[in-house]
């Protein structure tokens, strides 16, 4: 919430109050006023640094915040049916890699592979269907190395649903899903070994090594 909207909302609980206390007989001052920035400030504060970082602490999760840690660098197989224009042929299982930065109001997820890089362009969170953990259901759009376009390989756009999987629903250690796309391909995804950075190349995050710190 920015803090223009936490000051209209500020706004509107002064105007209810003042229009409270004239209705009871209470004389208003512009001493009730002065006090107005402090407590826009200091709210919009709070509400940051909520979104940002206090929304991740355990001993909120479950009652105040019902919304997976999913930030970090994970590592993806990936299975495709896209067919390579010059053999006709399914394409093997790949190793790459989707990096998160996550924060209570926001997701951005970038999947990264040799040959094209995909962004998250809408997204939600939800508990899963399964009853346990939670699903994430992203549009993304794709865009291959220019080496490829021209060539079978297009900028396209696609769905994936992703299901949460671990000890912790809140922390999860698996994430398992499927994705299709408006080239009319379809595929399934495994992301797993989950690292704390957060890489923006494909090279980079293949090097890197260690998990995210629990």
């Amino acid at each position: 919430m920015k803090k223009a909207y936490i000051s209209i909302l500020l706004g509107i609980a002064v105007i209810v109050w003042g229009l409270t206390l004239f209705i009871r007989g209470v004389p208003l001052t512009i001493d009730y006023l002065t006090p107005f920035g402090t407590v826009a400030g200091t709210i919009g504060f709070i509400v940051f640094a909520f979104d940002q970082y206090f929304w991740r602490q355990r001993w909120l999760q479950g009652w105040l915040v019902k919304r997976p840690n999913l930030s970090g660098t994970w590592t993806v197989d990936l299975t495709s049916d896209w067919a390579d224009p010059e053999t006709k042929k399914a394409i093997k299982p790949i190793k790459c890699y989707v990096a998160v930065i996550q924060s209570y109001s926001s997701l951005q997820m970038h999947l990264m592979t040799p040959e094209s890089d995909s962004w998250v362009i809408a997204d939600r969170i939800q508990p899963s269907l399964k009853g346990e953990g939670f699903q994430i259901v992203g549009v993304y759009t794709n865009q291959p190395s220019s080496r490829l376009r021209g060539n079978g390989s297009e900028i396209h756009y696609g769905t994936m649903v992703l299901d949460t999987h671990g000890v912790s629903h809140y922390y999860p250690d698996i994430l398992t899903g499927e994705y299709w796309t408006d080239r009319k391909t379809k595929g399934e995804m495994i992301l797993k070994s989950r690292r704390s950075q957060v890489f923006t190349r494909y090279e980079d995050a293949k090097r890197a090594k260690g998990k995210v710190p629990r």
